[in-house]
């Protein structure tokens, strides 16, 4: 049974409208200006720090635990369909991985659509982390990457974009309710529908709209679920049993084990899309970020 937290969130969720795409550039700006309300009023974790830095041509934000171990870092690539969300918004969210993890996490602020349409956001992805590798002097063993919505897709994208440059694997990643296939085309789109309070195919594809343009949805690098798979490191992917997304992470992941990779796959039950967000007031999310960390710290050493 979900916690009394958790119902009373969703709940207040439920209260209010789904948010549905607006369309046009009105539509992009609402959605960027109510994420970065949202995610911003998020505070930092305890005795974590943040600043701003350059990641090898791509702006970016360190979230440091005070004292934290400095030969480790996690990458966090923030959702938002790629049109919305910032790493100063996501930086209270990502802070409490910073902290459960005890080291630090940059976030990169790729470019959104539909002004920098696809590839960008994988290029600036594959900047960031060869900076760490080059500049940030991180061993890639020593380095994991994590994200949610559309950042939970640029982690695979940016793994295989890794893989077809030579570069070598991260130790790990985690995807959080991830968009891996913007054509939309998953069945449970349609059977969780009215279940979903966050999230819908009308956003999937506003997203897909202004992030391709005219490229082929099923790009392996905008649609990791149609990419060669093989060759990853170890995944973790969390969805929520009754979410839209939920078929795109099953198959992703039965996908990445018939290549012969390693993932694991979280369904959870009586939840909601990208519920890991309301850490630490919600049992639900707390349990599923140290699930995550877990995971992670497995790979990546402690």
């Amino acid at each position: 049974m979900p916690s009394p937290e958790f119902e009373a969130l969703l709940t207040a969720i439920r209260a209010s409208p789904r948010p549905e795409p607006a369309a046009g550039a009105d539509g992009v700006r609402q959605a960027r200006e109510s994420m970065d309300l949202a995610l911003g009023s998020i505070p930092l974790a305890d005795g974590v720090l943040t600043g701003e830095t350059d990641a090898g041509g791509c702006p970016a934000v360190w979230v440091r635990p005070q004292g934290g171990a400095m030969d480790r870092v996690l990458l966090y690539l923030h959702g938002g369909g790629y049109r919305a969300g910032s790493a100063t918004a996501f930086s209270g969210f990502a802070s409490q991985f910073a902290a459960v993890m005890g080291m630090p996490v940059l976030l990169p602020d790729y470019r959104l659509a539909p002004e920098h349409r696809f590839p960008s956001a994988v290029e600036d992805v594959v900047l960031a982390y060869r900076w760490l590798l080059d500049e940030g002097g991180y061993s890639p063993g020593r380095v994991v990457l994590l994200g949610d919505t559309a950042g939970g897709g640029l982690v695979v994208a940016a793994m295989l974009a890794a893989r077809d440059l030579g570069l070598p694997q991260p130790a790990a990643g985690a995807c959080l309710s991830p968009l891996f296939d913007l054509t939309a085309s998953g069945g449970s789109y349609d059977k969780f529908a009215d279940d979903d309070p966050i999230y819908s195919r009308a956003q999937a594809l506003a997203a897909a709209a202004d992030y391709l343009g005219e490229a082929n949805p099923r790009e392996p690098l905008a649609s990791p679920l149609f990419a060669d798979l093989s060759g990853l490191a170890p995944l973790m992917v969390h969805a929520a049993e009754r979410e839209v997304l939920v078929d795109d992470a099953r198959s992703l992941v039965a996908a990445v084990l018939a290549a012969g990779g390693r993932a694991n796959l979280e369904i959870w039950p009586d939840l909601m899309h990208f519920w890991h967000l309301f850490v630490p007031d919600v049992p639900e999310s707390t349990a599923a970020v140290l699930g995550v960390a877990e995971f992670l710290l497995t790979y990546i050493g402690a």
